[in-house]
């Protein structure tokens, strides 16, 4: 745990100090998303590899699979899915679906269509209730020039 005496608030920092620790944050935050990109294309590339198991390698392409790394994987989770390890279900489920993989701009467009929807709805609803208005309005105008027409004043 970090000794608190020392820890001092950005509020009572000058703003180049300010500015210096969120450079800092900024450069080992981006430094971290290249790492992980460099590790997601490494995984991509073993598990495109073909397998090393020449008795491997025959079964896959005799279930006319290519012989990767990635088809053995898949394999082995549905051999284990079909002896009933609940895990092997779950993730067999999970990467056969669409869960998951929305990225943010999906999600931005979600909520976009959804505030939309939610305004076009109010829209009608003040659409509607300012009809009601007017048509009760003409109603009573109507009312009134009948009243005055049958009157004859």
């Amino acid at each position: 745990m970090a000794n608190e005496e020392n820890l001092i608030p950005t509020n009572k920092r000058s703003k180049s100090e300010v500015r210096e620790i969120g450079r800092k944050g900024g450069i080992a935050s981006g430094r971290a998303r290249r790492e992980r990109a460099d590790l997601k294309k490494k995984i991509d590339e073993v598990l495109s590899m073909e397998v090393f198991s020449p008795q491997l390698k025959e079964t896959l392409e005799g279930m006319g699979l290519t012989a990767t790394n990635q088809s053995a994987i898949a394999v082995q989770l549905l051999q284990q899915a079909l002896k009933g390890n609940m895990r092997a279900i779950e993730l067999f489920a999970k990467l056969n679906s669409n869960e998951g993989t929305k990225d943010k701009l999906d999600k931005k467009e979600q909520k976009e269509r959804i505030k939309a929807q939610q305004l076009e709805n109010q829209k009608k609803a003040q659409q509607l209730e300012g009809n009601v208005v007017s048509e009760d309005i003409m109603s009573d105008y109507f009312d009134k020039l009948e009243g005055v027409v049958k009157d004859g004043s």
